[in-house]
């Protein structure tokens, strides 16, 4: 992978080692409660949603909270916004989602870790580390828990990545900037495509529609 390439097998002199903790805020959410769930309004994701988000770019909520919640959480705690990056905590470990511009959603403390306020350098980055083999060895490396495991706030923070000299991450900011919304472009064609075959294939089965034979018409 090129985040391998660069961050690892190329890593030259002068590169420092940071922890998390160094470069950005890790923290979790308010807790929300039973109660406090209703049958429409703002998504409230857990890690199965996270998941999906990260592999396809969509998800359908199961669970929300209302508008009022969310303004008075945004006031009080702060939400998750662009840029910033949540990652699944508990069960299936490890799964990175970056936030995108469009994003308006809370999520469940405790499933998922999030890690905003980057200090000096840009999430992309930190994204692709958490993708990587040796930010996914990192992680294996403070798993806890046996019949359920799990990582741990204090124990993210610990971790540890190698960054260039300050005048060099520009360069390596815009390149991962780059992927990620090729990334994100891609998810929104296939979205695009898979919403028009979900139409089309029913009226096409039905006779409603018909695809016109160019062969026949000569």
């Amino acid at each position: 992978m090129l985040f391998r390439q660069w961050f690892v097998e190329e890593t030259k002199e002068g590169w420092e080692e940071y922890q998390l903790s160094e470069l950005m805020t890790i923290t979790s959410s308010k807790r929300i409660f039973y109660s406090e769930y209703v049958s429409y309004g703002i998504p409230f994701y857990r890690s199965k949603e996270i998941i999906e988000l990260r592999s396809s770019g969509s998800t359908n909520s199961e669970l929300f909270i209302s508008k009022e919640r969310f303004i008075e959480i945004k006031k009080e705690f702060d939400v998750p916004k662009s840029g910033d990056i949540l990652l699944t905590s508990v069960g299936t470990l490890g799964v990175p989602f970056r936030v995108r511009g469009n994003d308006e959603f809370y999520f469940k403390d405790g499933n998922l870790t999030w890690f905003k306020d980057f200090k000096e350098i840009s999430s992309a980055i930190i994204y692709f580390w958490l993708l990587s083999r040796v930010g996914q060895e990192q992680i294996r490396s403070i798993t806890i828990g046996s019949t359920q495991e799990a990582i741990t706030i204090d124990g993210l923070k610990k971790l540890k990545i190698s960054l260039p000299p300050k005048y060099l991450l520009p360069k390596y900011e815009a390149e991962f900037e780059s992927i990620h919304f090729k990334i994100e472009s891609n998810q929104n064609q296939i979205r695009i495509l898979t919403r028009l075959r979900n139409i089309l294939l029913p009226k096409l089965m039905s006779g409603e529609v018909r695809v016109k034979d160019n062969y026949n018409d000569h």
